[in-house]
């Protein structure tokens, strides 16, 4: 292949030994280099990395980031912007000469400056940043809340906005994300099925043994942002039918309770006599979660794919989780979604009364791997690089 058919892929994460997942995310830049088509020719920089330990596909390099960017020190109005979002990426310039064909992965990559470059731009968003803080600012009620989501929207709006301004095309893993691109910005923007980890290959989930109580899980990320007070009323009706729920139930919970509210709610049930285990990390995510019998997600905001949602699914685990927790993932239920807390508490009391979990058969599974294939990758991104 000539050199002028080279693609440029530009990311802000590096591959890694670990398939993916990095300090408990998942990082789909593996799965994406993975599909590459044999037929292309790949040259990776990762922002900031000169050396990366993985292994990549045979047709991907890399390149150091210091032989390609260069880093202005003039003072820019961009590099002063807040550094949760901007960082110094506006003060980056990479040399993009020589390729006809470049990759931004995320969409944050739009912020960095292309010198000498002639060639078509694709971005991976993922998911839709404004989306997210649009959803919360819906959704929140206290004015504090509302002013944070209504600041970070414009803050994402910028970058993302830029992003669709210089792609041809968007790619998301979510359909509401990459419909939410085409209405905003007018974009070409295409829904691509997030893959599953396989990770979860190593591990089957427990049995629910008729003498062992009920293993409620809440797999982490119980943030007062993403579930607006819905954990904690789970609990609290919890705790409000102790007597039935004591001998018939244990909480798992991973991560750091982060605020008061649920903070009390746990406290409470644990002094109502019902067991509460914490756990802060995880650092085996999957044997963590082979370890629970049901898990529960109740976010109220949030976009594009939930990997808890894939993992636990994936895996056959039961699970009952929000619309915004299941969506965009093959093979959910009814039985496998809750409106509100009352909701939750219903449907793990059918499971309980009736002894029975709700986790995908084994034919199931193997259609759930299919549609969350990281082949399909193969087809519905390098395949739309044209």
């Amino acid at each position: 292949m000539a050199f002028s058919d080279k693609i440029l892929f530009i990311s802000l994460y590096e591959p890694n030994k670990y398939g993916g997942r990095v300090g408990g995310t998942v990082i789909l830049i593996n799965d994406i280099l993975s599909a590459v088509d044999s037929n292309y020719d790949v040259d990776l920089i990762v922002y900031k990395k000169d050396d990366i330990e993985s292994d990549l596909p045979q047709n991907v390099k890399f390149r150091p980031w210091s032989s390609i960017a260069r880093k202005d020190a003039k003072w820019s109005l961009k590099s002063k912007l807040p550094k949760g979002l901007y960082k110094d990426y506006s003060s980056y310039f990479i040399d993009a000469e020589g390729y006809s064909k470049i990759v931004f992965y995320p969409y944050f990559c739009s912020l960095f400056n292309l010198e000498n470059a002639k060639g078509t731009i694709y971005t991976i968003g993922m998911d839709s940043g404004p989306m997210l803080y649009l959803r919360g600012y819906l959704n929140h009620k206290n004015v504090k809340n509302k002013l944070f989501c209504l600041y970070e929207y414009f803050q994402a709006l910028s970058i993302d906005k830029k992003a669709a301004s210089v792609s041809q095309k968007v790619f998301c893993v979510g359909e509401t994300d990459a419909a939410y691109y085409r209405c905003a910005y007018s974009s070409d923007a295409r829904f691509v099925h997030h893959p599953v980890t396989s990770l979860i290959d190593s591990y089957t989930p427990i049995k629910w043994e008729y003498n062992q109580k009920l293993k409620l899980c809440f797999p982490g990320g119980m943030t007062e942002f993403y579930t607006k007070g819905l954990a904690e009323k789970i609990i609290d009706l919890i705790g409000n039918e102790s007597n039935y729920f004591k001998d018939k139930i244990e909480i798992s919970f991973l991560g750091q309770v982060k605020y008061s509210a649920l903070k009390n709610s746990l406290a409470k049930v644990t002094r109502l006599g019902i067991s509460v285990n914490y756990t802060e990390f995880a650092k085996n995510f999957e044997e963590y979660l082979s370890n629970q019998h049901l898990i529960l997600l109740p976010l109220v905001v949030g976009v594009g794919t939930k990997n808890k949602t894939l993992s636990s699914l994936g895996m056959g685990l039961d699970m009952i989780g929000t619309p915004i927790a299941m969506e965009n993932v093959y093979g959910v239920r009814d039985i496998h979604v809750a409106k509100d807390a009352f909701e939750f508490l219903w449907k793990i009391k059918k499971r309980i009364e009736q002894r029975k979990l709700f986790g995908l058969s084994s034919d199931e599974i193997d259609e759930f791997k299919k549609y969350h294939s990281v082949s399909n990758w193969r087809t519905s991104f390098w395949g739309e690089l044209n």
